[in-house]
């Protein structure tokens, strides 16, 4: 065999190995790809689970509270039910949040991995990290709407505790139950307190920090009614009497629709901006 011809066939070989050799590169790399694609994809899809599963769970809740709503007598105990449930729900939705946030964290390290073996499918790990970027960005909304759930429910927890107080307090009152109505009316004293301290939690409008200020003024004025009427004095009676029916008067002057509108205006920019957020990593 001539050295011409042995050159070109060693040439043709060195072709040979080295194209086999990108093929095999390419195949490798697109193969470990789709492997890191399809494990981040997993990620993503749980998280969007556990989101849709958290947005029923606050729906059905919120359909909830509606058909209380609606009700002509309102009850405060049921409702104190509903607010537990609402807080439970939320506090379990921010530890959710952590651990979604956490896995995706992970997910997208892994389409960073041996970088050297993937640059023919750049595209589709950028395109993938993309999404779970977007996933990421609306998880944090929905961990600062899940926290602040948390801080408002306890206010109207202590809150319905309040109105329910005051229920009870008129009953007993009714009955001339005076020892009673002074044992509630340091329990709702209690509560009332506890109301005004966290009426001022995030969303929560201005006017639900005046109404508990109007209850502390109620509480204080039967408080009034109870000495005088437990002295027998009829004109420190009337007086106290006059006082809490103007309490009572302010308080009951309050548009709770209009303070449902104002929290829900507050929360909506969070929940648009993870409605689009997710959108994007969904898409």
């Amino acid at each position: 065999m001539s050295r011409s011809l042995r050159t070109t066939i060693s040439a043709l070989i060195l072709i040979v190995i080295v194209v086999v050799g990108i093929i095999g590169y390419a195949a490798a790399g697109l193969a470990y790809a789709q492997t890191q694609v399809g494990s981040a994809d997993r990620a993503l899809n749980t998280v969007i689970s556990h989101q849709n599963t958290l947005n029923s769970t606050f729906k059905d809740i919120d359909s909830k509270f509606a058909g209380l709503g609606s009700n002509s007598t309102f009850d405060p105990k049921q409702a104190r039910s509903l607010v537990d449930q609402f807080v439970a729900s939320a506090a379990a939705a921010g530890t959710t949040v952590d651990q979604d946030d956490t896995s995706l964290v992970l997910a997208r390290a892994g389409l960073s991995q041996q970088a050297w073996l993937t640059t023919v499918a750049r595209g589709n790990l950028d395109k993938e990290a993309a999404r779970i970027d977007h996933a990421r960005r609306a998880l944090a909304s929905a961990k600062i709407v899940a926290a602040d759930y948390v801080l408002d429910g306890h206010f109207l927890q202590a809150f319905l505790d309040t109105a329910a107080d005051l229920e009870t307090l008129g009953a007993q009152s009714a009955n001339a139950d005076l020892a009673g109505a002074k044992t509630t009316l340091a329990t709702m004293r209690t509560t009332a307190d506890k109301a005004l301290q966290l009426s001022t939690g995030p969303g929560l409008p201005s006017e639900l920090h005046a109404l508990m200020g109007d209850f502390e003024s109620l509480i204080t004025d039967f408080g009034k009614l109870l000495d005088a009427a437990a002295a027998g004095d009829d004109t420190a009676t009337t007086s106290a009497e006059t006082s809490v029916q103007a309490d009572a008067g302010k308080i009951s002057s309050y548009d709770f629709a209009t303070i449902s509108t104002e929290i829900d205006a507050f929360y909506k920019p969070l929940v648009d901006g993870f409605n689009a957020e997710m959108a994007k990593a969904t898409a």
